[in-house]
C-alpha cells in the first residue's frame, strides 16, 4: 500500500492512497448508451434475420464469444501463451454430454458442472506450467490439447464414442417450444451467458487479481518486488479461464446436441486465434468485434472449404503485419485522437490574432506527445 506520510511538530500524519483505482490507473468508462443499443441490436437477431442460417451463425458466436474470452484472460492479460484453451472447451462439452446422458443431470448444472470439471483440469496444468517460461509453455499446452484429443478419438469403450462423438442427449430445455422457438431461445440464453462473462471477465480484468497478472506480464520482477505471487495469479488465472472454457464448451453441447473430436485441432485453433488477433488482444471488446467479424465471414465461406482455412491464415497474416495489436486498440487510439484533437482546437480561441500560430503549436504538441 503507497503511503504519503506529513511529519509535523510533535505529530506523525500517515494518508493511506488506495492501491488498485481504476480510473487513477487510466481504465477508460465504459459508454453504456453504446453497449445498451449493441445488446439490443444482437437481441433482435432472431426477430429481424434474413434467414435462420443468420441464427444459426450467430448462436455459434456468441459460443466463441464466451470461449474467446477466456482464452483472452489468460493470454491477452495474462500474458502466458496456453494453447489447451480448446482442450478445456472439449473437456467441458464431453463432461456435460456425459453427465447428460448417464446420469440425466439437467442442462444448467451440466454447463456449471461442465465449467467446474474443466476448471479443476486447467488448474492442474498449472502445476507443471509453472515450472516453464515462453515457448516452452506453448509446447506444453499444445501438446496437452493434442493428447485430449488423441485420448478422445482412441477410446474404444463407447464412453467418448471415439472419433464419431456423441449424441442423443436433450438439449437446453426448450424442445417443448418446437421450431424457430427453441433455436431463439437457445441464442438468448448463450448470448445472456456471452454478456455474464464479459461483465466478470472486465470486472477481474480492473480488480487487484487483473492488475496483477498484468503486471507480471508487462514486467515480472517488477511484479515480484511488489508483493505480486506469480504462481497464486497464475493459478487463479488458469482456473478463471478454465472455468469459462468448460462453460462454453457445454453450452456448445446443449445447443447444438452433439460433441465430436473436431472440436479441437489445427483448424478450430486458427479459427480462434484470427478472432483474437482481429479484435485485438488485452481487450474486453477484442474477442467480441474479431468473433462478429470472422464468425460471418467463415459462414459465407462455407461452399469453399478447401480454402478456408488459408484464408484465415492470409488475415491472420495480414493483421500481425499491419494492426498487430488488431481493430479496436487501432480504431479506440484514432478516435481518442480525434477528440484530443477537436478539443485542443475548441480551446484556441478563434478571435484571438495568434490563431494561426497557437493552433499550429497544439497540434505540433498533441504530434509530439
Amino acid at each position: 500500500m503507497t503511503q504519503n506520510t506529513a511529519v509535523g511538530v510533535g505529530t506523525t500524519r500517515t494518508q493511506k492512497l488506495p492501491r488498485w483505482d481504476a480510473k487513477a490507473l487510466g481504465w477508460p468508462r465504459p459508454n453504456w448508451v453504446v453497449i445498451g443499443i449493441a445488446i439490443v441490436i444482437a437481441a433482435l437477431i432472431p426477430i429481424v434475420a434474413p434467414d435462420r442460417s443468420w441464427v444459426s451463425v450467430a448462436t455459434l458466436a456468441m459460443i466463441w464469444i464466451t470461449l474467446g474470452q477466456s482464452w483472452n484472460l489468460v493470454l491477452g492479460y495474462g500474458g502466458v501463451w496456453n494453447f489447451g484453451q480448446l482442450a478445456f472447451y472439449a473437456i467441458g462439452a464431453y463432461a456435460a454430454a456425459l453427465l447428460s446422458l448417464h446420469a440425466g443431470l439437467p442442462p444448467w448444472l451440466g454447463i456449471l458442472a461442465g465449467g467446474l470439471i474443466a476448471s479443476g483440469i486447467s488448474l492442474l496444468l498449472t502445476i507443471p506450467v509453472l515450472r516453464l517460461r515462453g515457448i516452452y509453455v506453448s509446447l506444453l499446452t499444445f501438446g496437452f490439447a493434442e493428447v485430449v484429443r488423441l485420448l478422445i478419438v482412441a477410446d474404444q469403450s463407447g464412453v467418448t464414442g471415439g472419433s464419431y462423438g456423441l449424441s442423443g442427449f436433450g438439449g437446453l430445455g426448450f424442445e417443448g417450444l418446437g421450431g424457430n422457438a427453441e433455436g431463439n431461445a437457445n441464442y438468448w440464453v448463450v448470448l445472456a451467458i456471452a454478456i455474464v462473462t464479459s461483465v466478470i471477465i472486465t470486472v477481474i480484468v480492473r480488480s487487484p487479481l487483473g492488475n496483477g497478472m498484468i503486471a507480471l506480464r508487462d514486467n515480472p520482477a517488477l511484479a515480484a518486488a511488489r508483493g505480486i505471487s506469480p504462481r497464486t495469479t497464475q493459478m487463479l488465472l488458469f482456473a478463471i479461464s478454465g472455468f469459462f472454457a468448460g462453460v462454453s464448451g457445454a453450452l456448445y453441447a446443449y445447443v447444438f446436441k452433439v460433441v465430436a473430436p473436431t472440436l479441437m485441432g489445427l483448424g478450430p485453433m486458427t479459427l480462434l486465434v484470427t478472432m483474437l488477433v482481429v479484435g485485438g488482444l488485452g481487450t474486453v471488446v477484442g474477442p467480441i468485434v474479431g468473433t462478429i467479424i470472422i464468425a460471418f465471414v467463415q459462414a459465407r465461406m462455407q461452399e469453399f472449404p478447401e480454402v478456408r482455412l488459408a484464408v484465415l491464415g492470409v488475415v491472420l497474416l495480414v493483421m500481425v503485419l499491419l494492426m498487430p495489436r488488431g481493430l479496436v486498440p487501432v480504431f479506440s487510439r484514432a478516435w481518442q485522437r480525434l477528440k484530443d484533437w477537436v478539443a485542443e482546437e475548441e480551446d484556441v480561441p478563434k478571435d484571438d490574432p495568434d490563431y494561426p500560430r497557437l493552433l499550429a503549436e497544439a497540434r505540433a504538441k498533441e504530434a509530439a506527445g
